[in-house]
């Protein structure tokens, strides 16, 4: 083997952390190859299940799994990435309140950023919209529901009920779909909780620029999802994008518009800033990799995931999807290693297994080896599938146990505050007075 040992992996999501594991596992015995692992949260975030915190069906615990409890060998470092510097082979990351600053060198780099949410330059979207990228998101999305929700219980103006119960979800693919399946089935859970409010006050709007949703799937199951929707009460604006969210007023493409307090944005993600910076060849944005996942003109550094364009062989790409960042993880750890000791490389080379969507209200689609199935047992599939990829027996034990404690019980409509107790601060001058009297 030559004497590159150090190897470097920013990111910590699939990509990131199952080159990591991989990696772990080819050098087990080997002491002095040393793997680092850079990522800003200490958790690796199960993305599939996120809609389902939203909509209270999951604790925000159970879909992430502890970075220190996955890695045995790899180092971790908690904090952001400033800088890439292909040339020197270092990389400048920071930690802590006062951004205490490192410089890494590597041997090996692999670059897992994954993407950051895209608003195109669209007004007050940025500032008044959320998201569904992170755990936090979730979170937030679930306390805005329930805390207009209470609001709206005891408003008596009509026109303000209506904008604090209007919900509009931007974009139709699979977080769309999922995310608006998901808001409606936890508000009309519980809504007979508020005496005041009638299922007829909810409106939930997805805006989709197609004309089916779910356009990465069959048509016919498209249609199905979206039939299915409008029937529990969801309202698509088909060929329709949202333009505007200002002033608590959505306005669409189509010329319409309406009042709401609450819009989710899903229909769009731009690659991690941070490649910008990077000197090496990219691709509408994305770092371009070879068939091996190699940096082109950049040796020893490597890509993969969302923050990557993979040729596929055939003159297109691979998606960006969990179910390609795992595979793509195990061909570059091979890679690496074969780098490493004067081996050759292998392409990277896979073929979708299927695609699976949650409609809420156990019910699904789902696309496997080209065999549709929909409804109950498509969500049942959804289920299992999942289940079954989520790292880590004690994290299945326990998204096992909530989805069967969640058909005996109602869902919570607990919001989950991340701010501080309040506290008593006494002035000054009473406790030189309290001082004074004990004296």
């Amino acid at each position: 083997m030559s004497q590159s040992k150090k190897i470097i992996i920013l990111g910590g999501g699939f990509g990131g952390i199952y080159t990591a594991l991989e990696l772990e596992r080819r050098f087990r015995a080997e002491e002095s190859v040393e793997i680092t692992l850079v990522n800003q949260d200490n958790f690796l975030l199960f993305t599939p299940m996120l809609h389902e915190i939203a909509a209270s069906d999951l604790d925000p615990t159970d879909i992430v799994n502890p970075i220190h409890k996955l890695l045995k060998k790899t180092k971790f470092f908690c904090g952001s990435v400033d800088a890439v510097d292909i040339a020197k082979k270092t990389v400048t990351v920071s930690h802590g309140a006062e951004y205490h600053s490192h410089v890494l060198s590597y041997d090996q780099l692999v670059l897992a950023l994954g993407s950051v949410t895209h608003f195109f330059g669209l007004p007050g979207l940025a500032e008044n919209a959320l998201t569904m990228k992170s755990l936090g998101d979730a979170m937030h999305l679930r306390n805005q529901m329930i805390s207009m929700l209470e609001e709206a219980d005891f408003e008596c103006c009509k026109s303000l009920r209506g904008k604090l119960l209007t919900f509009v979800v931007a974009g139709g693919g699979f977080a769309g779909v999922e995310t608006v399946a998901a808001i409606n089935d936890f508000l009309r859970g519980v809504l007979p909780f508020y005496s005041n409010l009638k299922p007829s006050d909810l409106r939930v709007i997805l805006a989709h620029s197609g004309e089916v949703v779910l356009p990465e799937l069959d048509s016919t199951l498209g249609r199905y999802a979206g039939t299915l929707l409008q029937e529990r009460g969801v309202e698509i604006k088909f060929k329709s994008k949202v333009t505007s969210f200002e002033n608590h007023s959505v306005t669409f493409s189509d010329g319409s518009a309406c009042e709401a307090c609450t819009v989710v944005w899903t229909a769009g993600n731009a690659p991690n800033p941070l490649l910008q910076q990077i000197q090496c060849d990219k691709d509408r944005g994305r770092i371009a990799v070879d068939e091996n996942l190699a940096v082109r003109g950049a040796p020893g550094v490597w890509a993969l995931g969302d923050c990557a364009t993979i040729p596929d062989g055939n003159g297109g790409c691979y998606p960006p999807t969990a179910q390609h960042s795992i595979r793509e993880a195990v061909t570059l750890a091979h890679n690496i290693a074969a780098d490493m000791r004067g081996e050759k490389p292998r392409p990277f080379r896979f073929r979708t297994l299927g695609q699976l969507a949650s409609l809420g209200h156990r019910s699904g689609v789902a696309q496997i080896f080209g065999f549709r199935f929909s409804g109950f047992w498509a969500w049942w599939l959804w289920r299992t599938v999942y289940l079954m990829k989520l790292p880590r027996f004690e994290k299945r034990f326990r998204v096992a146990l909530n989805w069967t404690l969640d058909v005996l019980f109602a869902k919570d409509n607990v919001q989950l505050p991340v701010t501080r107790a309040s506290v008593l601060r006494v002035p000054m001058s009473i406790k030189h007075a309290q001082g004074d009297a004990v004296s």
